[in-house]
């Protein structure tokens, strides 16, 4: 914490990113296959999880609840795929594999990627994300992950050590209505929360809420009052 708090480096600017179609670099897989960042897209929006696999301490921390929250929801490779992408362009195709061993992850529809040093540096700075390193040489990083719409652009960034799944899947509903029309009760779920750039989480909209339940109260009572002129207009036929 202590590293985090004297680092110099800042976290994304929201404001200017977000909307921004993100580098489409070329990547290495623990496969040892080579492709553009793009290719995995599918019309299908993608996590990115920035990490390293030497990390000692918050990349596991953050790999492990993305783990969790995402086998909880039970639609990764469905509704959305997730590269947990390597900064540190040491790691090889051996570290790659381990990583994907170590989180029983399939290598396809969840990947560890890593990419050059100058690729790299393309897509972070795409992400305006930063880092620094420290006097041992560990990488003192923010803990975030990146949601990307089906076309490559950031639509969302979700920070913190544990991704909840309640945030995923609405980030992901978010992304994805970039190129799919959601379902009526989807896009009313969607509706119902709405992002809060000071807490960095979706909270109930109860403006929308409020409002809704209101027009459905109201529709109901002038059916009511409809029905009963109807039922009172045939009794004195």
């Amino acid at each position: 914490m202590l590293l985090f708090l004297c680092s110099s480096f800042n976290l994304p600017d929201e404001n200017k990113f977000i909307g921004r179609k993100v580098e489409n670099i070329l990547l290495q897989d623990a496969k040892g296959r080579q492709y553009e960042l793009f290719s995995l897209l599918n019309k299908k929006p993608i996590i990115l999880s920035p990490i390293y696999t030497k990390c000692p301490s918050t990349c596991s921390i953050v790999s492990n609840g993305l783990k969790e929250s995402t086998d909880r929801l039970g639609t990764l490779g469905k509704d959305f795929f997730i590269v947990s992408f390597s900064f540190d362009s040491s790691d090889r195709k051996e570290e790659l594999e381990n990583f994907e061993s170590h989180w029983n992850i399939d290598g396809e529809a969840w990947r560890a990627t890593t990419a050059s040093y100058p690729e790299i540096q393309k897509l972070l700075k795409s992400l305006d994300y930063q880092y620094d390193i420290s006097k041992s040489g560990e990488f003192i990083h923010p803990n975030v992950i990146i949601i990307l719409t089906p076309s490559g652009r950031i639509s969302r960034y979700i920070y913190g050590l544990t991704p909840k799944a309640k945030d995923i899947k609405l980030a992901v509903l978010e992304a994805s209505t970039e190129k799919t029309r959601l379902s009526l009760f989807k896009g009313l779920y969607l509706k119902c929360f709405a992002f809060d750039p000071v807490t960095k989480t979706y909270l109930l909209n109860w403006g929308f809420i409020i409002s809704t339940s209101a027009g459905i109260f109201f529709i109901i009572i002038i059916s009511t009052l409809l029905l009963k002129t109807f039922k009172t207009a045939r009794i004195n036929e």
